[in-house]
């Protein structure tokens, strides 16, 4: 239920601390603010003041700007960055309290705040007043927006760092300066601010036009944000980056794009449309006249027709949302891509197969893995472990996870060549987390982002908050891109390239035109070769790895390296993958390497079992090229062989289970023949 609140139209008398039961530290109450808003906003998506619902009115932050009629793309988040947005973190206070820590402040427009006391462990609501704002640079929580500034610097592009007031860029720099972190390439933005949460509220960039202009798509933040709301205007204000406004309320978090027309998001989209409040507005002096807006109610069939029009031009994706991963329902905090043909998952432990999570995550891997690429073919699907508590034990509970901890190691931020990755444990001298289970962890996510380094933030201090990095910075795309789309030759291919020579297709943009184009490879480790990629129409350049030459001692398979480098006519060179000189090419096999496992490209055609935890049957739906015959084998988790059966089918079949004649408990379902060895997970109850 929404409380009444009064307007002060005038400054407040001076308010003082008043005696408390328990006494606590300015930082502890800081964080015990902060965790409170958070807990609201997530749970209700707009304040809890009673502030009216009216029209819009004069001084509104933003208007409506439709997208531009030219071609326009959205680039993927492993795309070259011009630069990151960050802030550091503020607190607020009362404009009068003399810098009691019982008073804070939560502003709701640019000069006026909800007022909260802390009385009896709980944050009271206490009418409107001016506030003011301080940059927090000393406590650990702070500390995380500083190394985040050093690490996007880390990756060559600029750290666009937001402030409340230009005096405070000497602040940030000395900051910087004290924590021996990198300061020299800097640039600040002086705006009002709510928060530190700019993925969410952060614009939505694209490329537009034949010059690949970059534009920003500005979605409607949720209600009670409407400072964090209006960061755009001030990124198009002081850094001429234009804007783009629509009155779709989404959040970034909300948003996973391949950088070729496929947008993927949960549902918590349709929640968030479903309601006619808009942003807050005033007239921009008269505190009395602070409203939220009205906009339209709208049905999911719009939501996501509006999706599909503004970003989702190839494919539109809405799948069901988590339950307990904080109250956000991003799909951030389980998901990423790597590039356009592969995401990236965050898989709960099989000691969490009870968790409606658990369930509803298996469920979307295996719906967006059936998916077609831009290039006609499934989307390939890697696994990254789950993070654990401090002590490396596993959550309790679903609910202890929800409230108390939300950890992912999902939720990090591509720059360039340098991935900020979330840790659980403090980081030590060599960059690496020091908790022998968090850095196994991060070693495994190595292998995963090849070539990339991995720049690790402690963020404990986010834990139950419902995000981390990823959350709190917002990718700016680099002016001027060379872009390579290309679908990749990777994992075992056993015959198909050792008498044929393997192709080697892309598409390759700039604005001023491709120069030239190549593929860059080698075998075993051996000496790089190059061979020319050739341009046909539509900007598609074509060539081939001579495969049939290439030779091995090893008789079951050779390793086969390589990349794409291109060179526009402007003299800007990029490689695909971006960090393969540091490592980060594309392998593939001739034969057969058992030591690699199955890789998606291969298992693709086995779905997952659903109902999965079952109690009497469960299927998976099989798509089989000819004839497939497969040793079908149930092995528990010590081995045991408790089921064995053979699969001999072709064409589109679903396999069931009885899991009825299974013990309770989790069991391995292994396809397999000469070539494979696919292996599926099944819990029964």
């Amino acid at each position: 239920m929404k409380k009444a609140i009064v307007i002060v139209a005038t400054a407040l008398v001076a308010l003082g601390a008043t005696a408390q039961t328990e006494q606590m530290t300015r930082e502890e109450l800081q964080r015990s603010f902060r965790q409170t808003v958070q807990k609201r906003d997530i749970s209700q998506r707009h304040t809890t003041s009673g502030i009216a619902l009216a029209p819009e009115v004069k001084g509104a932050t933003k208007g409506t700007k439709g997208m531009p009629n030219d071609r326009f793309w959205f680039p993927g988040e492993w795309e070259e960055l011009q630069a990151v947005v960050v802030t550091p973190y503020y607190t607020y206070e009362p404009a009068t309290s003399q810098g009691s820590g019982y008073w804070m402040a939560d502003p709701l427009v640019e000069g006026y705040a909800q007022y909260y006391k802390y009385t009896s462990g709980s944050w009271l609501e206490q009418g409107v007043g001016p506030y003011r704002a301080e940059m927090d640079t000393s406590s650990s929580f702070s500390r995380v927006s500083f190394y985040l500034m050093d690490a996007i610097q880390l990756g060559g592009a600029e750290a666009w760092v937001r402030v409340e007031n230009a005096d405070d860029t000497a602040a940030v720099l000395t900051r910087l300066q004290s924590l021996h972190l990198r300061h020299d390439n800097v640039r600040f933005l002086v705006a009002p601010g709510n928060s530190f949460w700019y993925r969410d509220c952060g614009p939505i960039c694209f490329y537009y036009g034949e010059g690949d202009t970059v534009g920003m798509l500005d979605f409607e933040y949720y209600p009670g944000r409407a400072l964090d709301d209006s960061l755009p205007v001030y990124i198009e204000r002081q850094f001429g980056l234009p804007n783009y406004t629509t009155m779709i309320e989404w959040e970034g978090g909300n948003c996973l794009v391949d950088g070729a027309g496929m947008v993927f998001s949960s549902d918590a989209i349709y929640n968030n449309n479903n309601d006619e409040y808009g942003q807050l507005t005033w007239d921009g002096s008269d505190p009395s006249t602070i409203n939220y807006s009205t906009k339209p109610r709208l049905n999911s069939a719009q939501v996501k027709d509006s999706l599909a029009t503004l970003i989702g031009t190839r494919a539109t994706y809405v799948l069901p949302s988590f339950h307990y991963d904080g109250g956000t329902g991003h799909v951030d905090l389980y998901a990423d891509m790597l590039d356009e043909n592969l995401f990236v998952f965050s898989i709960m432990p099989d000691d969490y197969a009870n968790w409606y999570d658990y369930r509803i995550g298996r469920a979307n891997m295996d719906s967006l893995c059936s998916f077609e690429s831009y290039f006609g073919e499934r989307y390939r699907c890697k696994d990254i472990p789950f993070p654990s508590r401090n002590d490396g034990s596993n959550f309790t509970s679903q609910m202890q996870y929800h409230s108390t901890y939300t950890r992912t190691y999902s939720n990090h931020t591509f720059v360039n060549n340098v991935i900020i990755q979330p840790c659980f444990s403090a980081v030590g001298s060599d960059g690496m987390p020091t908790a022998a289970w968090d850095r196994a962890n991060i070693e495994q996510l190595k292998k995963i982002y090849a070539g990339y380094t991995l720049y690790c933030v402690d963020v404990r201090e986010f834990d139950g908050s419902g995000g981390a990095i990823h959350c709190i910075t917002k990718q700016i795309p680099a002016d001027n891109p060379v872009r390579i789309l290309h679908p990749s030759i990777t994992g075992n291919t056993d015959d198909a390239y050792r008498s044929a020579n393997a192709p080697i297709t892309a598409t390759i943009t700039n604005r001023s035109g491709i120069e030239s184009a190549k593929v860059v490879y080698r075998a075993n480790g051996g000496q790089w070769n190059e061979a020319a990629l050739t341009a046909g129409s539509d900007n598609t350049f074509s060539g081939e790895i001579p495969t049939s030459t290439l030779t091995s001692n090893n008789e079951d398979f050779t390793t086969v390296e390589y990349y794409i480098s291109a060179t526009s006519n402007n003299g800007k060179t990029i490689t695909k993958p971006m960090p393969a000189l540091q490592g980060g090419y594309y392998t593939f096999y001739l034969g057969h390497n058992p030591a690699v496992g199955i890789d998606a490209a291969e298992d693709e055609a086995f779905g997952q079992f659903y109902p999965n935890p079952a109690a009497g049957h469960s299927s998976i739906e099989i798509s089989l090229k000819g004839n497939g015959q497969y040793e079908v084998l149930i092995v528990d988790l010590t081995g045991r062989i408790a089921h064995r059966s053979t699969l001999d089918a072709q064409g589109d079949i679903v396999y069931t289970v009885n899991t009825g004649k299974l013990g309770s408990g989790i069991y391995n379902v292994v396809f397999q023949n000469k070539n494979e060895r696919v292996i599926r997970r099944l819990v029964v109850k």
